[in-house]
């Protein structure tokens, strides 16, 4: 780069600095400027912002490429991917004070990284970084008040968080992920290669995604306004162990999705995804992330001491759907469901009962698991269907 386009690319920083940009803004400034991948990460090897790296594949973390090099460098040296020139890592803050690193991944058949841009824009990130600190540590504050059910009432909390610079959603839904069978000495490097794929993953449609560290995994708090907000949550969840294969994740990953909850309600939700996380690893095996709403009756197994009326509220939301079929188009999918579970799943026998060829026995089976959204050659889902229908009768005054 020529001093003057080293003059140009300086102002652009110092424009997207005063307009509030951000670290995310600065990153895409030096990617475009010198046709790169940049990945921003904190001193922790955390990931802060990626940009340009289009539907390359680039190192998760630039820890392991970073950590042989001599201590307090500034600057180091990347090996080339391909046909791609040699990078660039440039350490954003001062050697007393590090906040992190920005690595630089040239495309193949652009010019090696200039050092003298990017360290530009490391001293711009650092001032961000430096910046975001104070304000970081205010935010993480209040959604762990949040969570753990600090606030009176919505009102206070909604206070609290625009004083904190927070604008907070009208309902959020939670999604827990864990890696499991991790390595020491790469787990850290891969758990910040797994945050990095499910928030692309997530892809927030509606505010920003909060990330909060419980225990040896991750919670996504994703911004859920409306229904169709939490719909495409849930999807977009259970597609993660997907991606993560598609980047050679070589670990297994479980994980849960809540229910939408209104923001002073979140810790709901985030147990919920906790729960559905830990039956997804002890019941159904495998990599993948499990929505709540698809458990049935295994959250009420697992808490153990579920009051009537929770029990109820359950029964009525896995029969609402039939019940709701039945009263407008005047069948009997539940009592011929009551029917095929009592004579043993037998399609002869519950014809019989029913006065109706069995041919019809079939066609209203495969209508229950369409409504229902119940697979009725499953163990789980029939359990669900059994659990909720003896609940269902052991309460009739409630019909």
């Amino acid at each position: 780069m020529s001093s003057e386009e080293l003059i140009a690319f300086a102002e652009g920083l110092g424009r997207i600095a005063s307009s509030g940009g951000g670290v995310k803004a600065l990153a895409a400034h030096l990617s475009t400027t010198l046709d790169a991948a940049v990945l921003v990460e904190d001193a922790e090897w955390r990931h802060v912002a990626l940009a340009g790296a289009g539907g390359r594949t680039i190192p998760p973390s630039a820890r392991d490429l970073v950590g042989a090099a001599r201590e307090g460098a500034a600057t180091v040296d990347l090996p080339g991917r391909g046909d791609a020139p040699s990078g660039l890592a440039v350490r954003v803050g001062s050697q007393d004070v590090p906040l992190g690193w920005i690595a630089v991944f040239p495309r193949a058949g652009a010019p090696e990284p200039n050092p003298g841009a990017a360290r530009l824009a490391a001293a711009a990130i650092a001032v961000e970084l430096s910046r975001d600190g104070g304000s970081k540590n205010r935010r993480r504050t209040f959604w762990d008040r949040l969570i753990s059910r600090s606030y009176d009432d919505p009102i206070e909390a909604r206070d609290d968080a625009a004083s904190r610079g927070i604008t907070l959603a009208p309902a959020y839904v939670a999604v827990a992920v864990e890696a499991e069978g991790l390595e020491e000495a790469s787990a850290a490097s891969k758990s910040s290669e797994l945050r990095r794929v499910c928030l692309e993953t997530l892809r927030p449609g509606a505010g920003e995604i909060v990330v909060l560290e419980r225990g040896g995994g991750v919670v996504f708090l994703c911004p859920a306004p409306l229904e169709v907000d939490a719909q495409n949550v849930r999807t977009a969840a259970t597609l993660i162990p997907r991606a993560a294969a598609k980047t050679h994740f070589d670990a297994k990953i479980v994980g849960g999705v809540g229910r939408q909850a209104e923001a002073i309600d979140a810790q709901r939700t985030v147990d919920e995804a906790r729960e559905s996380m830990f039956i997804a690893r002890r019941l159904f095996g495998g990599s993948r992330v499990m929505p709540y709403d698809e458990l049935g009756v295994y959250p009420l197994l697992l808490r153990g001491a579920s009051g009537a009326a929770e029990l109820r509220d359950f029964a009525e939301r896995v029969l609402a759907p039939l019940r709701a079929y039945d009263e407008k188009h005047q069948t009997e999918l539940i009592r011929t469901l009551q029917l095929y579970f009592g004579v043993g799943q037998n399609v002869k026998t519950a014809a019989a009962e029913l006065s109706v060829h069995r041919h019809t026995v079939f066609y209203r089976l495969r209508q229950i698991a369409e409504i229902s959204g119940h697979e009725l050659d499953s163990p789980h889902d029939q359990l669900t269907l059994r659990t909720a229908m003896a609940i269902d009768a052991l309460n009739p005054h409630e019909r």
